[in-house]
């Protein structure tokens, strides 16, 4: 029996980790009770940031009478150093090394003697955070515009500060150099870079990020600082490729992206399609997780391509490829299977533009394959696979899927 195969997989997708939220610890709401106090010291105005509740965020809020705006409309456009992802006003959106994340946030002077608000701006904070999967650095990008200002909200300036959430995995960094002073439609960029210790074999932390506003001779007693939602948790490891050292965000499943250009790949493809459990296709079978001891990958190799196995003479330096691959938990040695309960396929080169397989024996309910393949065509998957787990920093156990031709 013979049969074509196309491709099989999904392409990956940058996911949403959730709301960019502030420090719930500071906000103008908290500063009602405290006025008195300042206003007994002598103390006339003070000031605070805030956030825009996601609604008021994806439009621009209305301005009181005299108030400043930008001519341009606030940018909802993604970061322009972040092409992996696009940002929702107010989410952070993230992939296995690559995050970034926006939000509006209020600039309020209230006057302590009357508590009223005298003044206000508002601003777009935007930021990417990029991750190195071959080294221990990584960096942001940011940027902050004043979108309007009114009132008492006057001679602004800003500064920006990037650290981690846990003092032994990075040191701080500043997004630009002191407080800069920044005008209604005028934007500030910048970025921070950063250093994990590397104190440990692998280590979790976040990114903390404190955006400060000051205006003239004014008090800010809140700053506005926020950290990404657990989801996007950093891990840096130096034990995932050898003795090297890398970052990425561990909840962002990697997926090995493989063309459909040879006879190892269309082993892989078939086999997600046919296998039972359709092993490494998100959204249609199971994930699988890597093995790393070196002695159980061999093990597994040589339970699976055993005496089941015989070279075909019409197949080209013929090898045994087999599927799931042996530096994976998902072997068929590791599901207690040999090579007499794999499927057992020969693919063959395109045929009218399509790649076709021979069956060799009867496929059906199947959790394992065998191929007649090249042997160089079979080292091909093994490379991509070994240069995956280096380039994605994937550890023992950790899941990951696969898309052929996608």
């Amino acid at each position: 029996m013979t049969q074509t195969v196309g491709p099989a997989g999904e392409k990956p997708q940058p996911q949403s980790a959730g709301p960019v939220q502030l420090d719930a610890e500071h906000t103008c709401d908290s500063l009602q009770p405290m006025l008195e106090g300042y206003a007994a010291q002598g103390i006339e105005t003070v000031t605070c940031l805030d956030q825009l509740a996601p609604s008021e965020a994806t439009s621009e809020p209305s301005l009181p009478n005299g108030a400043a705006a930008s001519d341009d409309a606030p940018e909802e456009a993604p970061l322009s150093a972040a092409p992996k992802c696009s940002v929702a006003m107010g989410q952070w959106y993230f992939t296995r090394l690559d995050a970034c994340g926006s939000a509006r946030l209020t600039y309020d002077v209230v006057d302590t003697r009357t508590k009223k608000k005298i003044g206000g701006a508002t601003f777009t904070a935007k930021q990417e955070i990029t991750l190195q999967a071959k080294s221990g650095s990584w960096k942001t990008d940011d940027s902050l515009k004043l979108d309007s200002a009114w009132g008492a909200a006057k001679g602004l300036r800003a500064a920006w500060k990037t650290e981690c959430s846990s003092g032994s995995a990075c040191g701080a960094s500043s997004g630009w150099s002191g407080a800069q002073a920044i005008a209604v439609g005028k934007t500030l960029y910048g970025g921070t870079t950063h250093k994990w210790k590397a104190g440990q074999n692998t280590q979790g932390f976040q990114a903390k990020t404190t955006v400060t506003i000051t205006g003239a001779g004014q008090i800010l007693l809140s700053p506005a600082t926020f950290q990404p939602p657990g989801k996007m948790t950093i891990r840096c490891d130096k034990i995932a490729s050898g003795s090297s050292t890398g970052c990425v965000f561990p909840s962002f499943t990697p997926t090995l992206m493989l063309p459909l250009q040879n006879r190892g790949q269309v082993n892989v493809a078939w086999s997600m399609q046919t296998l039972t459990d359709h092993w490494g296709w998100e959204g249609k079978g199971s994930p699988l997780t890597r093995e790393m001891d070196e002695a159980v990958i061999k093990a597994n190799r040589g339970k699976v391509c055993d005496s089941a196995w015989t070279a075909d003479p019409t197949v080209p330096e013929d090898s045994c490829d087999e599927f799931p691959f042996a530096a994976t938990n998902q072997s068929g040695a590791q599901l207690n299977l040999s090579g007499k309960d794999c499927a057992q396929i020969r693919p063959d080169t395109p045929a009218g533009g399509r790649w076709t397989v021979t069956y060799v024996n009867d496929a059906t309910g199947r959790r394992c394959t065998i191929g007649h393949v090249p042997n160089k065509e079979n080292g091909s998957v093994g490379g991509s696979l070994s240069l995956f787990y280096q380039n994605q920093r994937v550890l023992n156990d950790e899941k990951f899927w696969l898309a052929v031709g996608v």
